[in-house]
């Protein structure tokens, strides 16, 4: 109860625009935002990405909107997705590099009076541009209040985008019936230890039973057809990937690691190196003071990795 009263207090302070107004002003604020974030445009943004790629990187983009208040704001949401992947598809130099992580929240999906369609049509249009261009997209999960939502969501895109990329949340307790549910030639599938606040009844709460099951999932997803792609900073699960990758024969082709910009970069570079695809996460816009703040509300273990970054870049 401490804990969710905590939580609502520091969420009501990022949707408070003079306090926000004042933090993104604080150069050290914004110093600290600057190894976190992709820049605040598009063009900050793709110069970001050409430069991971250019260091053997691969590369996803998400872009930061503000809070969805109505229709006009989702499709204004879903035109700057089409104009990222536009110019994405634009630079030979990022081909096969680059997708687009998407927010269906950003797409419309919590409008009252059919939210999940208007986030569906949203989708479409953003996975058909991404298509025409050479973009890969992935839908990202953003937690267990909207989780069957997003889920239904991105099974329907399936069906017309097979290349979609789907989350599945080691902590959720359906997590390895979604992981063989899915599993088919192709479909990339994104794991990650999903550190999202939730009841007992969706989650698994205790961190060593987390741990446990991230491992458990691990094993299945690599064992699977399935593109795996494993978003974890933790060194013991990049240690059990390395290994059940080589123990397993997997093609690296169908396998990669996933990072958050500004996360263990020497570890991402050393992955890169050995001939694992490493794919970094870079969100860019202007609502990068949101995005932090929330990063660390919605999933305390990210306050360690943040705090651990600043002091040392491994």
């Amino acid at each position: 109860m401490r804990r969710s009263r905590i939580r609502e207090a520091v969420m009501a302070l990022t949707t408070n625009g003079r306090v926000a107004e004042t933090m993104t002003r604080a150069e050290p604020i914004r110093l600290i935002a600057d190894d976190y974030v992709a820049g605040e445009t598009l063009t900050d943004a793709v110069s970001t990405a050409l430069d991971r790629v250019d260091k053997g990187l691969e590369v996803s983009l998400h872009t930061l909107d503000v809070e969805v208040a109505d229709p006009r704001t989702a499709a204004a949401a879903t035109e700057r997705l089409i104009g990222t992947v536009e110019e994405l598809g634009s630079w030979p130099e990022l081909e096969g590099h680059a997708e687009v992580s998407i927010s269906l929240t950003s797409l419309g999906l919590q409008l009252p009076g059919g939210g999940a369609r208007t986030a569906l049509e949203n989708a479409e249009a953003v996975c058909r541009a991404a298509r025409n261009n050479g973009v890969l997209v992935t839908v990202d999960d953003e937690g267990p209040e909207v989780h069957a939502e997003v889920y239904g969501i991105v099974t329907s895109l399936l069906a017309d985008f097979p290349d979609t990329g789907v989350v599945v949340q080691a902590a959720r307790h359906d997590s390895l019936d979604q992981i063989r549910e899915l599993a088919a030639p192709g479909r990339r599938i994104r794991l990650c230890k999903g550190a999202y606040s939730g009841s007992h009844r969706e989650m698994v709460v205790r961190p060593h039973d987390v741990d446990l099951r991230m491992a458990s999932c691990l094993r299945a997803l690599l064992r699977s057809p399935s593109t795996a792609m494993i978003a974890t900073h933790d060194p013991v699960f990049v240690a059990i990937g390395e290994r059940l990758i080589a123990d397993l024969g997997r093609s690296r082709a169908d396998t990669e690691f996933q990072m958050l910009q500004g996360i263990r970069p020497l570890e991402q570079r050393r992955l890169a190196d050995i001939g694992l695809r490493t794919r970094v996460y870079l969100p860019w816009g202007h609502e990068w003071y949101r995005y932090c703040t929330r990063q660390l509300v919605n999933r305390p273990a990210n306050l360690w990795l943040f705090s651990r970054s600043l002091v040392v870049h491994r």
